[in-house]
């Protein structure tokens, strides 16, 4: 059996996050999971008991993430937030304040995951909505940032992937 380039996909290689339009683009620092899901829905025919004939489709589709460590730049991009830079070296600081009420964006997310030779396939969620952020700190472990949401179909579908023979840049 021979398997084609970018079907062996091994390990998250990238990941980054956009604003709805492709724009403004930023990589998930320590990138260590990307997940999704279809959101199937079957409608099934039953006449006399017997089932007759199903019909099933895409209506969604549920994505998890989780990264090393916690970047606020990234959570404010998945949030609308800012993460407002103040100060100059040694004493520079990062803020990111959450209020109560505000909207979270659509956003897109890249992934990219090496193949077994010199390929690559990328993925592409095109209108996410966050739905879950979380975190912990804890003794001994350093945090990992995970989260989840939901993608939307949009101009160009739910998401799109591409085989490359030779890997590309996201």
């Amino acid at each position: 059996m021979t398997i084609a380039y970018g079907e062996a996909a091994f390990g998250l290689r990238e990941v980054k996050l956009t604003n709805l339009d492709g724009s403004g683009a930023m990589a998930l620092p320590a990138a260590m999971m990307m997940h999704f899901t279809e959101r199937i829905q079957t409608e099934e025919f039953f006449s006399e008991g017997v089932l007759l004939a199903a019909r099933s489709f895409t209506v969604g589709v549920d994505w998890e993430l989780e990264a090393g460590g916690i970047s606020l730049a990234a959570y404010a991009k998945l949030t609308g937030r800012s993460a407002v830079d103040a100060g100059t070296t040694p004493n520079r600081t990062v803020t990111l304040t959450a209020v109560n009420g505000a909207e979270f964006p659509y956003i897109r997310i890249y992934g990219r995951a090496a193949d077994d030779s010199t390929g690559d396939i990328h993925a592409k969620l095109y209108q996410c909505k966050l739905t879950a952020i979380e975190g912990t700190f804890r003794q001994n472990q350093f945090w990992v940032t995970s989260c989840a949401g939901v993608a939307v179909s949009g101009s160009a579908g739910f998401y799109e992937f591409i085989q490359h023979e030779s890997a590309q840049a996201l």
